[in-house]
């Protein structure tokens, strides 16, 4: 199955097809973006995210990009966003299981997607903050910079 994203007027809608073709895509430890380009014919490529959070990621005004972060919230896992650009507007929230998990299964892994789209040209940071909710002093703090440009 692969996940397509389509942007209607006033907001998002998100389904699964099945995806006759399937392309290789690279393995990405601290997740990926990948733009909305509107062409569901492809699957959308991927750009991993640096595990150094030094790169920041590049996207063009007007543009919607998705943020994807590998999740496994049947542990109790699950990641928050705890702050974001002025310049960014956040059109939804999704998980996926990975193709893996059987229905019913616990301990899977799988995405947490964030769709965004760049409404005004500048420079900020993304956070979000990953772990159990009654485990607050162990929680992973992940900053990513976002850098949008005309």
């Amino acid at each position: 199955m692969k996940y397509i994203g389509l942007v209607a007027a006033l907001g998002l809608m998100s389904f699964n097809v099945a995806a006759a073709e399937q392309t290789s895509q690279p393995t990405c430890d601290a997740g990926f973006t990948s733009i909305v380009t509107g062409d569901y014919s492809k699957t959308p490529q991927h750009t991993c995210l640096s595990t150094d959070n030094k790169q920041a990621v590049k996207i063009k005004l007007n543009q919607t990009f998705q943020l994807s972060l590998p999740a496994s919230p049947s542990t109790g896992f699950s990641w928050a966003l705890r702050s974001m650009p002025n310049a960014l507007m956040l059109l939804s929230i999704d998980y996926h299981n990975s193709e893996q998990c059987q229905k019913g299964m616990t301990g899977c892994s799988g995405l947490r997607t964030y769709t965004f789209k760049a409404v005004t040209k500048g420079v900020g940071e993304l956070k979000l903050n990953y772990g159990r909710s009654w485990e607050k002093e162990d929680w992973e703090t992940k900053t990513i910079t976002i850098a949008v440009y005309q």
